[in-house]
């Protein structure tokens, strides 16, 4: 059998120099890197090349890992405890939970690596990167951290009870005063504003110690001495506390009110004056006569809170909701209630002065429900939601003024000017508008109840 001479025609061989000159460097290029991301780790024995394996909740105590590459390893709930992993690379490896009690891991790249929950009783961690190091919830009691870099690792609820440091532990400002705190107790210690929230201060002596405005949000303060500290402004959400924690009984109060959701809390004649109660729930609650003096109440919900004869002398209400609560008789002198929510609020008898700060249609209402209204000029004024129960307004102009959804039951309006008023469920039971001008007055779903009309 003879074989026919194969002739490329010129198209055909430019064709396939094509295919020569671009495509084989193309595979090439394609299996390097297959090779280099993909089967190399394949081909490769663990140890000592174990990157990306898989050790989940692998019981590997007292195992020799030291120098190897573990890089991006799970190792999460692993038995690690006396495991030499010295001078291993742990870039970003997952050791959440892993028992690592009395482990070996001096000079070790723990750089990014999880370690929340992480049992590091006396470990190694000489000279060890830890950068960035997530070690929430770890324990560290005993440990060594001399020499170990630690810069802007996390350490929320973390145990650094008698962990070793010198001064060549890199580690951020806020753990280095969690440590101290810990590990050297001093009464008296000076920590206003001092940033202490989720640390672990469990037992820790701060005995006298100034607090004043700190933060020990999400703070476990089990067992610590916080008698006859000055807590003024303390932030306590989420913080933890039990019945070994010593602490003066205002405070305590103001961590249930903060932490705890409660009805028709009673409170009457409560000292809580200089307490952070942001976002405090007191719906309902009865606080009639009770100290709040400089308080911060900002956004608390006080909604139909009883606070008659209340001292919120210099409180912050800025945002807090205070709708239908009782204010009469309580001291606002100094009190900011800027942006606060004081629909159908009663402000009768209440004390202000040029430092309480009140948007201008609610000191309107308070003049009038404080001063009277009768013959006033008000038109075209915004008196919503207003409580003007009672208030004598006869022969005030309201032209154009905006009532809607206000209070005036057993107001008195006789020869009011309240043509183009917007009445819009207004509650007008019992009032007197005798003579008054609603030409144009809107007043679709207002309660004219037992009203003095015109004849």
């Amino acid at each position: 059998m003879r074989f026919r001479d194969v002739r490329l025609s010129r198209p055909q061989q430019e064709r396939f120099y094509l295919i020569l000159v671009i495509g084989v460097p193309m595979l090439l290029l394609v299996a390097y890197f297959a090779y280099a991301f993909v089967l190399r780790d394949l081909w490769a024995t663990c140890p000592p090349q174990c990157r990306s394996h898989d050790f989940q909740a692998a019981d590997l105590q007292n195992r020799n890992f030291a120098g190897m590459d573990l890089r991006e390893t799970n190792l999460a709930g692993t038995n690690l405890a006396g495991a030499d992993l010295a001078r291993a690379d742990l870039y970003f490896a997952n050791l959440a939970n892993a028992d690592l009690h009395g482990a070996r891991l001096q000079d070790a790249t723990l750089q990014a690596a999880a370690l929340n929950g992480a049992n590091l009783t006396d470990a190694n961690l000489q000279g060890a990167n830890l950068r960035g190091a997530r070690l929430d919830k770890a324990q560290l009691a005993g440990a060594d951290l001399r020499g170990a870099d630690l810069t802007a690792a996390t350490f929320e609820r973390a145990d650094l009870r008698d962990a070793l440091v010198d001064d060549s532990t890199q580690m951020g400002n806020k753990w280095w005063l969690v440590w101290t705190i810990v590990n050297q107790p001093q009464a008296g210690r000076t920590l206003a504003g001092a940033d202490l929230s989720d640390a672990a201060l469990a037992g820790a002596m701060l005995r006298a110690a100034g607090l004043q405005h700190a933060n020990l949000s999400g703070t476990d303060l089990t067992g610590t001495d916080l008698t006859e500290a000055h807590l003024e402004w303390v932030d306590f959400s989420q913080s933890v506390l039990d019945e070994t924690t010593r602490i003066d009984p205002k405070w305590l109060g103001v961590w249930q009110i903060v932490n705890t959701i409660e009805q028709q809390r009673s409170l009457a004649g409560a000292d809580l004056s200089k307490a952070n109660l942001r976002n405090a729930y007191l719906r309902t609650a009865n606080l009639r006569g009770a100290n709040l003096a400089e308080a911060d109440l900002t956004n608390a919900d006080l909604r139909y809170a009883v606070l008659a004869d209340a001292n919120l002398a210099g409180a912050e209400l800025a945002m807090a909701s205070l709708q239908e609560a009782d204010l009469s008789g309580a001291d606002l002198r100094g009190a900011k209630l800027a942006k606060t929510d004081l629909r159908l609020a009663n402000l009768r008898g209440t004390t202000v002065d040029a430092a309480t700060t009140l948007q201008p249609n609610w000191q309107l209402v308070w003049e009038l429900v404080n001063q009277g209204g009768s013959g006033r000029d008000l038109a075209g004024a915004f008196l919503s939601y207003a409580d003007l129960a009672g208030v004598d307004l006869a022969g005030a102009n309201l032209a154009g003024a905006t009532l809607r959804d206000t209070d005036l039951s057993g107001a008195v309006l006789a020869g009011a000017d309240l043509t183009n008023a917007n009445l819009s469920r207004t509650d007008l039971h019992d009032a007197d508008l005798r003579g008054a001008n609603l030409t144009g007055a809107t007043l679709q779903d207002a309660n004219l109840d037992g009203a003095l009309l015109n004849p």
